[in-house]
């Protein structure tokens, strides 16, 4: 789920949806944890906001997250709303991981990313924690706050911002992923926003969750999101398989092959991109050579031109001349 701060896709903030390989619409569902991060990680160094997960976490809307919103407010108690939360999660993650478990006074809510490495995952980690403390704060009361919050990634540049947000202390580094933890007696206190579990079908979330897990980023899919990529990447002026990779949670390797088994691969898609945005842009009079060149991820123009005339059989100059 990417909360209400991103609906606004124009502008600066689309930017980070081409960078992941993603359409501004949304509509395909289902996304890599790794796009995800990357929309999060582009959107937070193009806005400048300090602790970003929690702005995020604060603009989301548990009404907005079908049946996981649904789940979470489907109990009595707080116990219950974590037990149906935690079994909903697998239809809202892959891999994602919510306990409850109870030591003693002190109960603990664990959530776990299972594969990859935490500090990567750490804007989710964020995410995910003040989202789960909102989302408590609006069953039990705007006052509740746990007693200490853990990460396993390595600290922020700045952590009071998440002290303040939790109203607890904060502590990165912890091992087995991130942990909110609150006294034991809280659990069977009813909550203040009961709604009615009747519409709650179990069956949905299995569904939703065997979606998930059997997703793959292959066909058209791959290369729609490679096209997105190289498009973001080019205005950038640097194209690069390894990043490209790296942004759809692939292996260099395995992505050639998966783009090999369709006859392709990221350079023919790089070419190919190009070629379509270089007739595009020069259709535009108030563009120089030298701008389209630098719009493509060229560094020299002679290289542009070059490629140009291979593509065309003429130099870019006789194309823009013809309008």
């Amino acid at each position: 789920m990417l909360p209400q701060i991103f609906d606004q896709r124009e502008g600066p903030l689309a930017v980070a949806y081409q960078r992941a390989g993603l359409d501004r619409s949304l509509n395909d569902g289902i996304i890599t944890r790794a796009q995800a991060l990357a929309v999060f990680n582009y959107s937070a160094r193009l806005l400048g906001v300090d602790a970003f997960s929690l702005t995020c976490a604060s603009a989301a809307d548990p009404g907005r997250l079908g049946l996981l919103g649904l789940a979470m407010t489907s109990g009595l108690t707080l116990r219950q709303c974590i037990q149906n939360l935690s079994r909903a999660l697998p239809a809202f993650e892959a891999g994602a991981t919510t306990v409850l478990s109870v030591r003693g006074d002190e109960a603990f809510l664990r959530h776990h990313l299972a594969g990859g490495d935490p500090n990567a995952a750490g804007f989710l980690y964020e995410g995910v924690a003040a989202f789960l403390v909102q989302s408590i704060r609006g069953l039990m009361g705007p006052g509740w706050s746990p007693t200490l919050v853990q990460f396993p990634h390595r600290p922020p540049s700045k952590v009071r911002p998440f002290e303040e947000f939790f109203c607890a202390p904060v502590v990165f580094g912890a091992p087995n992923g991130a942990a909110i933890c609150f006294p034991a007696a809280e659990l069977d206190k009813r909550v203040s926003s009961f709604q009615s579990g009747n519409g709650l079908r179990w069956e949905s979330v299995q569904i939703a969750a065997q979606e998930i897990n059997s997703f793959e980023l292959r066909g058209e899919r791959l290369i729609d999101s490679c096209e997105k990529i190289i498009d973001g990447m080019m205005m950038s002026g640097k194209v690069s398989l390894p990043a490209a990779a790296r942004t759809l949670g692939l292996s260099v390797r395995s992505m050639q092959r998966r783009l090999s088994a369709l006859e392709t691969s990221f350079e023919d898609l790089t070419e190919r991109r190009r070629r379509q945005r270089a007739v595009e842009l020069l259709a535009d009079s108030n563009l120089r050579i030298a701008d389209v060149a630098l719009a493509l991820g060229y560094s020299d123009t002679a290289h542009f031109i070059r490629a140009f005339r291979r593509w065309y059989g003429k130099p870019p100059a006789a194309f823009f001349s013809r309008g």
